[in-house]
Parts: structure tokens; C-alpha cells; sequence
């Protein structure tokens, strides 16, 4: 992954999918330019059209005009196109934020930095990326295993095997065992809470 800034982040991460492939901007809905930092279109049956947009070097106002401008072609011309705007740099105010995604999806993603930037920038980026699923033979032959070993390091083990134990009985079984595990601490600690002001009052 490039690492230079959020803009050219955010590209790679999108091109090193697969799932989407940078043009040149502007582009040209109809007979209208618009020009933003980056715009991506899906590949193969992804129909998405990105927008990413430097919220620290243009003018948060002007971006609206633009996407309401674009949103507006887009029905002009018929396209069916999905479109999402990134926002990358200082988050705009909640009505600007509204009057966008009137018109397309908004993942305001700041102006993450370092490692932990990238990852949290790859998970905001998720809902815009192939889901990779587990080879099909692996979870036939021990699901349940191929389940535990995808888990999180540093998840309660305790509480994972219970949930594992459960979930060969569907999930049902698996809520209820959630339920009683979420409930016993909380039963304890109004029982230690009761004791106490039983103790208070004497």
C-alpha cells in the first residue's frame, strides 16, 4: 500500500481490491465536467462510481454544489450508476453531510495516519470491497474449527467455546447461550448491589 497521503491511501487500498480502477478526472457525465481528487469506477459486474473528495483543499460548500450538479446529470443521461462520495480530511458539518447523501452514499473517513490509520481506513473502505469468504472444502470438512481458527486473538475463550459448543444446534441455541452469559453478570451484580444496601439499612 502506498502511504503517502489519505487520497493516494485510499486509491491503492480500492485498486488493490480488484473490485475498482482509478480514470482521469474529470469526468464527464452528459456534457458536464466534474472534476474531484479521485474518481473510481467498479470493475467486471460492479457498477459503483467513487468519488473521493480532499476536504482540507476545497471548499466544503463548492463540494456540495458539485455533487448535487453530478447527482442531477446522472438523471439526465439515465444513468442507474450507484455512487459513493469519500471524504477525506476535516469532517463537514452535519447539514452539509445530510444534503450529500441525499444524492450518494458519504464515508467521511478524517485523515487517519500511520498503521492504525490504515487499518482503520481499510475497515471504513469495507463496504466498498469483496467480501472474502473462506474456501468452501475447509468448511465442510470442520466448519466449526475453520471458525475458531478465524477468530481474534484476545477474545474471551471461555465465551467463544460456549458459543461454539451452542452453534452445531443453530442459532437459537447460539442466542440463548449469548443471553444467559450476558445476563448472569448482570443478575450478579444486582444481587451484590442489593446486599449492599441491605447492609446499609441494618
Amino acid at each position: 500500500m502506498r502511504t503517502d497521503g489519505p487520497i493516494d491511501r485510499i486509491v491503492s487500498i480500492l485498486e488493490d481490491s480488484k473490485a475498482f480502477r482509478q480514470v482521469n478526472s474529470p469526468i464527464r457525465i452528459g456534457n458536464v465536467p466534474f472534476e474531484f481528487a479521485a474518481v473510481l469506477l467498479g470493475t467486471g459486474k460492479n457498477p459503483d462510481l467513487v468519488l473521493v473528495i480532499d476536504t482540507l483543499n476545497e471548499d466544503v460548500q463548492r463540494t456540495r454544489q458539485k455533487i448535487g450538479g453530478l447527482g442531477r446529470a446522472m438523471d439526465v443521461v439515465g444513468s442507474r450508476r450507484p455512487v459513493t462520495a469519500i471524504l477525506a480530511g476535516p469532517r463537514p458539518d452535519e447539514a452539509t453531510l445530510e444534503s450529500i447523501a441525499r444524492v450518494c452514499r458519504v464515508l467521511p473517513v478524517g485523515t487517519p495516519t500511520g498503521t492504525t490509520g490504515d487499518r482503520l481506513l481499510q475497515d471504513w473502505l469495507s463496504v466498498l470491497l469483496p467480501l472474502n469468504l473462506p474456501s468452501q472444502t475447509s468448511l465442510a470438512a470442520d466448519p466449526v474449527g475453520e471458525v475458531r481458527r478465524l477468530m481474534p486473538d484476545g477474545i474471551d475463550q471461555e465465551l467463544s467455546n460456549a458459543i461454539l459448543h451452542a452453534a452445531p444446534r443453530g442459532a437459537p441455541a447460539v442466542q440463548a447461550e449469548l443471553k444467559r452469559r450476558l445476563s448472569t453478570p448482570l443478575a450478579q451484580a444486582d444481587e451484590r448491589l442489593e446486599a449492599e444496601r441491605s447492609e446499609t439499612s441494618e
